[in-house]
């Protein structure tokens, strides 16, 4: 029996029991590190969520059902369900309907019951929980007939997948273009500009889907046929920042102009934690993990800012950034050393070879901000007043992961 067959029948049983009893709570679904929540109330699903990237889902089913739906700032609310809790305001402020709500509900919970069957085990456990009896939350459940559809799509959506071979590739995974040069010869020129535009590193492939208006099979087959041909890879992807997140930071940062910044650091640590960072600031980052191979990814994408580590395989920090200094491009973009090492030696040859400035991994969001402000945007200099609030809103720490 496959793994898709045997997540189906445990998950299908597991609603019938909850939907059987009418309770209400949370029923935690989790494999590995991955771990799904789904919300009943008097044994309707009240909501969906979890997995690898509960935010891009919710804006996705969103942008589907309601594309022109603007929600404003003072709507967001922190904490567990903001989704859900966001929907209803919208209602209640005639931005959406009800039956468009619940579209985008069924829509959630549809790819949230695709990710949980296309697991191979599987471990639950149920949380009692109370919830709201508003008229507008019983509205919006979704009844035993509505959550045995939900499955039932989902099953035949991993069944149809399975059947063609393409089980291996997760939805959620990030296709890039491996090798640009060959897809355009490959691809007539207005083609490969769609493509091109599209596989940019920042759509999953659940993104580009709806982006198509196709199936998941059609797109998941033509990326297949690409990878197959070298064409592209597939990469893993960071959530987006819940709203309540996106937009708890300080006016002044917001305002700020978008401006690409690279990070060229063998560990992919680094690189996910200044997306983390600087990503909510409205900067957009590229994450070169081969310095040699990079390069020219690095002259195509024109970076405004060059975070650079010191020591990476068979390449050092130093011999990259003297390179980049002799290089009309580069010649006079800010480039800063972010290394675990910190000894004046250090920070002096990076002086020595071209570097604006130099920071330890262990620096805290505030001073990586404030590095990139200084050379970027030096008009939007980060006052003190930013910095409690980026305090507040990032609590991490480039943790010295590598070098």
């Amino acid at each position: 029996m496959s793994a898709p067959t045997i997540g189906y029948i445990k998950l299908a049983n597991t609603l019938s029991i909850v939907s059987q009893k009418q309770v209400t709570g949370k029923l935690s679904v989790a494999h590995g590190n991955q771990e799904w929540q789904l919300y009943f109330l008097f044994g309707h699903l009240l909501y969906a969520s979890g997995g690898l990237h509960p935010t891009r889902r919710w804006y996705r089913a969103v942008k589907k059902h309601c594309p022109d739906f603007k929600f404003e700032v003072d709507q967001l609310t922190n904490g567990q369900l903001w989704e859900y809790k966001l929907l209803q305001t919208a209602i209640s402020d005639n931005q959406i309907t009800l039956s468009q709500a619940k579209a985008i509900l069924r829509t959630i919970a549809e790819e949230v019951f695709f990710a949980i069957i296309s697991q191979p085990g599987l471990t639950r456990r149920w949380h009692p929980q109370k919830h709201s009896t508003s008229q507008t939350t019983l509205s919006l459940l979704l009844s035993r007939r509505e959550i045995k559809e939900a499955l039932a799509s989902a099953k035949i959506l991993s069944k149809s997948l399975q059947d063609e071979g393409l089980w291996h590739i997760n939805p959620d995974l990030v296709p890039t273009i491996k090798n640009r040069n060959k897809l355009l010869n490959k691809e007539k020129s207005e083609s490969f500009l769609k493509i091109d535009k599209l596989l940019n590193g920042k759509r999953t492939i659940w993104d580009i889907t709806l982006e198509m208006k196709m199936s998941l099979e059609v797109i998941t087959r033509s990326l297949y046929s690409f990878e197959k041909l070298g064409l592209i890879d597939f990469i893993k992807a960071e959530d987006w920042l819940p709203p309540s997140e996106k937009f708890n930071l300080p006016a002044i940062e917001k305002s700020i102009d978008q401006a690409k910044i690279a990070c060229i650091d063998d560990s992919y640590s680094t690189g996910f934690l200044l997306d983390k960072i600087l990503k909510p600031l409205g900067y957009e980052i590229l994450h070169i993990q081969n310095p040699i191979k990079g390069l020219a990814l690095l002259e195509e994408y024109k970076p405004d800012f060059i975070f650079l580590d010191l020591i990476m395989p068979k390449v050092s920090g130093y011999t990259i950034c003297e390179f980049l200094r002799k290089t009309t491009t580069f010649k006079s973009i800010p480039i800063v050393f972010l290394s675990t090492q910190d000894s004046i030696i250090d920070r002096t040859r990076a002086r020595i070879v071209g570097a604006n400035d130099y920071l330890c991994k262990c620096s805290c969001p505030e001073k990586i901000v404030e590095v990139v402000e200084k050379y970027v945007n030096p008009k939007y200099s980060t006052n003190e007043e930013s910095k409690t609030t980026l305090q507040q809103t990032y609590n991490l720490t480039l943790m010295p992961v590598g070098s």
